[in-house]
């Protein structure tokens, strides 16, 4: 509140600037300026003081003296609405609400009458209050009983005077009437600066007390617990104890409002009316049909509303209301949001019923597809499988490694996992039953297999979290290896050991089921049986190729013991490196053929532009089938080779990365706008809406619609793009997007 018109003026500036700078606009009907004294919320302001509203005192004194309790209730709510201009309310109105209490018998007798009344004196001599200043001193003033207690929120004006901003007060409620008097005037302060705490946060004010035990508590090492806990709230405050005598502190038995909500009755106001009051297209086609320029049997005005009529297919014409731009973007929000976000026909269908404006359809399918909603929670059919890109084939045995576990299994002796690995050179396969997916395992296994055959060029895994573990990425290195973890969900990627898990859990199946063999005890023989069998793609086993020896199982042994005839070993080296070369070669062969084979039937996918908004498919769920089918928003961050995309999520996992497939993203446009939603209809007004399947929805079918001259400016798709782009770039990462679910890589 301003002193001069000068100050007015310059606050007056400050607020339309702020308003203006926030998007906001005002209704100029509304408002007032300069005035000196106003109606604002039932009360009037007037120059440093506030009123409570003539219209509101005249409603209170009109009332008609209560009959029964359900007219004691809305006799208190409406008198509640004047509390902080009363002194004493809380105690003069104990009489009348006791009558609203269960089992006590309605009689409106003279006590409850004379506290009416008194109400209706108090508010008739048009009590004031000051309006807050926080230039000023403050001072709460506070007093307690075994009936309540209140507080008085006060500021020392120029000349030393005082004058009172609000009250509080409150009845004491169940066990707090039998308080301690001390007690009682503490927790008298706590409630007071808990109901004047926006007041008083930051400030230094005086309590001022009629106790002063309550100011020696102050200084009081040993508390009750209960009075502890109160002190401790109050060293949130910034405030010293004054003690006055009880004389001087009659003013403080003040209780304060507890106002309520009111209702005002207006007669409904016509939203088409006003949104097309406000459009300047709106009017300027009613202006055009009133001049002639218009075909009237195509825009009819009624009730000062523009229609536009519609003959679909089949059906009667109908007369559906033109919707002004500034609303086609609530009006699908209606429709389609909050209408289990149906697809474009159906939605269009819904709003063709009673709305219609150019671009109708276009506008539908442009809004659907940048539902997040939709995007997330609606199983759409995945992209083409992308052409595949096999491994480049080492020629010599552990180069590279494949590893990844099976598991979990029933628990055996304590274990429950086994870990495989394979060389992709030799394909022969190390077994090692684990007790669990820890690191400190995984190492000491590996650390075996290196013992025997020395350190791998690269170790290919999963992004299983043992795997990932710092320690072991630091193991790794030490080591002098190279780490390759797949793309999530492409587990085809190391085909190599996912292969010989299903074999070794075929056979790990038949040995506990049909042989009753516990799974650890025979896993040496599953490991000797396949690295001694015959690879169907190298046409060599797997220790011929390691070692240069055709080795058998125990079994075999004791038959071939007496029937084996023995051969020419001749230069086993070099009939070593010579089966390597034939398997390196059937290997090649074998790899080129079988992408052909597989590339047959698959189509390169879509690509991704560096900082695209995208969303990951999930793979399919057995449970949780009502959760949302996508993860997501990312922002593709980089681009990897064979159509792989690392991705980071916009928010929620404090920008978690991850990496996925073409086939597995979905693109997302980004959020729909009313900024994109005005870029759309730039060029939109010539459009002739499309016509739904069931009927053509176009104004009398035959005739074009007419056409509205666009205004000059940027086109549609150029403002699109830009506004899009704004939206999506590094520094302003889409903060209003929740995150639907955080990413979990396995």
């Amino acid at each position: 509140m301003s002193k001069t018109v000068d100050q007015g003026l310059i606050l007056l500036s400050r607020v339309l600037h702020t308003l203006t700078k926030a998007g906001f606009s005002i209704n100029l009907k509304k408002c007032s300026f300069l005035a000196t004294s106003i109606e604002y919320l039932g009360r009037t302001i007037s120059e440093g003081q506030v009123r409570p509203s003539h219209e509101k005192v005249r409603a209170l004194i009109d009332s008609a003296e209560p009959k029964n309790v359900k007219q004691v209730r809305q006799f208190l709510g409406l008198a509640s609405y004047f509390r902080r201009y009363i002194a004493g309310f809380a105690q003069k109105a104990s009489c009348i609400a006791a009558l609203t209490r269960k089992g006590v018998n309605f009689n409106w007798g003279t006590e409850q009458q004379a506290a009416r009344q008194y109400f209706i004196d108090c508010l008739t001599s048009e009590p004031v209050l000051a309006i807050y200043d926080p230039s000023l001193p403050i001072e709460i003033h506070t007093d307690a009983s075994s009936i309540g207690y209140g507080a008085v929120l006060m500021q020392v004006h120029e000349g030393n005077r005082k004058r009172v901003v609000s009250y509080f007060s409150r009845l004491t409620q169940g066990a707090e009437s039998n308080y301690h008097s001390y007690e009682l005037e503490t927790l008298a302060v706590v409630k007071a600066l808990e109901y004047f705490r926006h007041y008083l946060v930051g400030v230094h004010f005086t309590v001022v007390t009629d106790c002063n035990a309550l100011k020696l508590t102050q200084r009081k090492k040993d508390l009750l617990p209960r009075v502890a806990r109160w002190w401790i709230y109050l060293q949130d405050f910034d405030f010293s104890l004054e003690y006055r005598k009880g004389c001087l502190l009659s003013h403080a038995d003040y209780f304060s409002r507890n106002p309520v909500n009111t209702c005002t009755v207006q007669k409904p106001l016509n939203w088409a009316q006003i949104a097309q009051a406000a459009d300047e297209e709106t009017q300027s086609l009613k202006q055009r049909l009133s001049d002639g320029q218009l075909d009237p049997s195509r825009y009819i005005v009624k009730n000062d509303i523009l229609y536009v009529k519609l003959t679909p297919t089949g059906e009667k014409p109908k007369l559906c209301c033109f919707i002004p731009k500034g609303h086609r973007l609530s009006l699908m929000r209606i429709f389609h949001d909050e209408h289990d976000h149906h697809g474009v026909d159906k939605t269009v269908d819904l709003i063709a019923k009673h709305f219609w404006f150019p671009g109708l359809r276009k506008f539908a399918q442009k809004y659907i597809s940048h539902c997040l909603i939709c995007l997330s929670h609606k199983k759409v059919a995945r992209a083409p499988l992308q052409p595949i890109s096999s491994w480049e084939k080492p020629d010599t045995p552990f180069e590279t490694v494949h590893v990844d576990t099976l598991g979990p299994l029933p628990e055996c002796d304590g274990y429950r996992h086994v870990l495989i690995i394979v060389d992709a050179f030799s394909k022969f396969c190390l077994l090692y039953p684990m007790y669990r997916q820890d690191t400190d395992e995984l190492k000491r296994h590996l650390t075996n297999m290196i013992s025997i055959f020395g350190t791998p060029k690269l170790i290919v895994a999963d992004r299983g979290r043992m795997f990932q573990s710092v320690d072991f990425l630091n193991w790794v290195k030490d080591m002098g290896c190279d780490t390759h973890f797949i793309t999530p969900e492409m587990h085809q990627s190391n085909g190599q050991v996912e292969r010989y898990c299903r074999t070794v859990l075929n056979m790990v199946r038949i040995e506990c089921n049909h042989r009753k063999q516990k799974w650890p005890a025979v896993m040496w023989k599953l490991q000797l049986t396949l690295n001694i069998t015959k690879h169907k793609t190298s046409q060599y086993s797997a220790l011929n190729l390691l070692i240069g020896i055709e080795a058998a199982t125990p079994a075999i042994r004791s038959l071939i013991r007496d029937v084996a005839v023995e051969g020419s070993s001749g230069n086993r080296e070099a009939l070593r490196e010579m089966s390597r070369q034939r398997a390196y070669e059937h290997l090649r062969t074998n790899q080129a053929r079988q992408d052909a084979y597989v590339n047959q039937r698959r189509k390169p996918t879509q690509n991704f532009e560096l900082h695209s908004l995208v969303f990951v498919r999930k793979q399919a769920q057995s449970t949780g089938k009502l959760d949302s089918c996508m993860r997501g928003p990312y922002r593709v961050v980089k681009i990897l080779p064979h159509g792989r995309y690392e991705l980071q999520l916009l928010a929620g996992s404090y920008g978690k990365s991850t990496q996925a497939a073409a086939e597995y993203i979905v693109p997302w446009r980004g959020e729909w706008t009313p900024d994109v939603c005005a870029a759309f209809f730039d060029d939109a007004d010539t459009e002739v809406d499309e016509s739904p399947p069931g009927g053509d929805l176009h104004p009398n079918a035959d005739q074009p619609v007419e056409e509205i001259d666009p205004q000059p400016g940027p086109s549609r798709t150029q403002r699109r793009s830009e506004l899009i782009a704004s939206t999506v770039n590094e520094e302003n990462p889409l903060p209003s997007v929740s995150v639907l679910e955080t990413d979990r890589d396995s």
